[in-house]
């Protein structure tokens, strides 16, 4: 059976909710709706769908199953799905969830709890769970070993650093273990003008999106801090410490490293930079790994390395499949049957062979790896037992739109790092004071 993708468009209503106005593709011919023969599924439009789309072809031709894969641009998938559990339609069997968006998604009880379907369902013992990722802790409103399962995750995107291998070689360096080691490389480049830039990453803010906070993430962790004292039991901003004010630093110090105008550069910069040779030195998520490889838009193929991100902190940006809290009981047991499929050893193989960043630990040993693939992914599975994830908050909205701003200023020099993390800490301090998380 042929697995229809539609691209759909969407269209603003005046209470400023997206509202599906077209969609092609939406049909059920392969059998009545609920009836476990067909599946509507939402999905992101991202570098890799093709591999996404390899392992719902795969998953049609083992079971029979017409699955409806409906693709909308990143910012849109959110609002679609949240569009349709507000008026209860039940266009989509399955939801795929942004990490950065599950605490919110959890916390307003609009997933179901998988064990719901199937009481005896649980994780295989090879998929990473990224920090408890798939267990939502509803008394904390954090993810914890105990919580409920309402999640499994299909993308293990994550950061790594990808480094210049003649460039490692002429000055004899070594990849880094810690972020002053990434700086001391970085300022030993640039000294010696081996390339244009010693470092680049995202530095670009953009409020309400999570950009040069993700970014900067890996490196407060990695110098063992904290955004918060202790998500779920003390909310309490944590940015005036020493060791925020190292890492910084540290975001200020290899931003000026890299191009003059730091706030102009975001993923797709970054990378490019990359790409062209122009940059040493790139920490960024490992599913940006296959376009740094392509012959046909890298310069690098052949001089490029990848090792597990600095600091042992990987910060986590995965993609995960989920089932609406109110979906009819009649089409349940479909639902989970495709998304445990499609996390299966079997269905991770397809994923992982077509380009996709595997959630399991026993897949990169499947037939159609090459050497070039396995150099990233062999990095991947080693952040993955050590990442941490850092942007599940349930006021993520209200996070990111005064951290993008504030890292920005600090990562681009127009702001000390004292003075950039005082006024954030301000800020922070009033978002968990106002919404009850913290008391005055």
């Amino acid at each position: 059976m042929n697995r229809r993708r539609a691209t759909c468009t969407v269209a603003i209503t005046a209470s400023l909710s997206l509202t599906l106005v077209a969609c092609g593709g939406g049909g059920t011919d392969g059998g009545a709706l609920g009836s476990g023969e067909s599946l509507t599924v939402i999905t992101s439009q991202a570098p890799w769908n093709p591999a996404y789309d390899a392992v719902v072809a795969a998953y049609e031709d083992a079971t029979g199953v017409d699955v409806d894969l409906r693709s909308f641009p990143n910012d849109d998938v959110k609002s679609q799905m949240l569009n349709d559990a507000q008026t209860g339609n039940h266009t989509f069997d399955v939801y795929q969830v942004n990490e950065v968006d599950l605490a919110y998604f959890n916390g307003n009880e609009l997933l179901m709890p998988l064990t719901d379907i199937d009481s005896g369902f649980a994780l295989d013992e090879a998929m990473h769970t990224y920090d408890n990722l798939p267990y939502w802790d509803a008394e904390t409103e954090t993810f914890a070993e105990g919580g409920a399962l309402t999640s499994i995750p299909l993308l293990g995107n994550l950061q790594i650093l990808v480094y210049r291998t003649d460039v490692y070689d002429e000055l004899g360096l070594d990849a880094p273990q810690d972020w002053p080691d990434t700086l001391s490389n970085a300022e030993t480049i640039v000294d010696a003008e081996t390339t244009r830039y010693g470092h680049t990453m995202r530095t670009q803010g953009i409020p309400g999106a999570p950009g040069v906070t993700y970014d900067f993430s890996g490196i407060l962790f990695g110098m063992g801090g904290s955004f918060f004292t202790d998500p779920g039991t003390d909310w309490t901003p944590a940015l005036d410490t020493p060791e925020a004010l190292e890492a910084a630093t540290m975001l200020r110090d290899l931003a000026a490293l890299g191009p003059a105008d730091p706030q102009s550069v975001g993923q797709a910069e970054a990378i490019a930079l990359m790409q062209s040779g122009e940059a040493a030195q790139l920490n960024v998520v490992g599913a940006a790994a296959s376009g740094i490889l392509n012959e046909n838009n890298s310069n690098v193929i052949d001089t490029v390395g990848f090792a597990p991100l600095p600091g042992g902190a990987s910060p986590t940006g995965t993609w995960n499949l989920t089932i609406p809290a109110d979906l009819p009981e009649e089409r349940q047991q479909a639902a989970l049957d495709f998304i445990t499929w499609v996390t299966s050893e079997e269905g991770q193989e397809v994923f992982v062979t077509n380009g996709g960043i595997p959630t399991r630990s026993d897949v990169l040993d499947a037939e159609g790896l090459d050497e070039s693939a396995l150099a990233y992914l062999d990095a991947v599975s080693a952040s993955a037992e050590t990442a941490r994830g850092t942007l599940r908050l349930p006021f993520i909205g209200e996070f990111l739109s005064v951290t993008e701003p504030a890292l920005a200023n600090i990562a681009a020099g127009e702001v000390t790092p004292e003075e950039g993390l005082a006024a954030l800490q301000e800020e922070l301090t009033a978002i968990v004071t106002e919404g009850g998380y913290v008391t005055e």
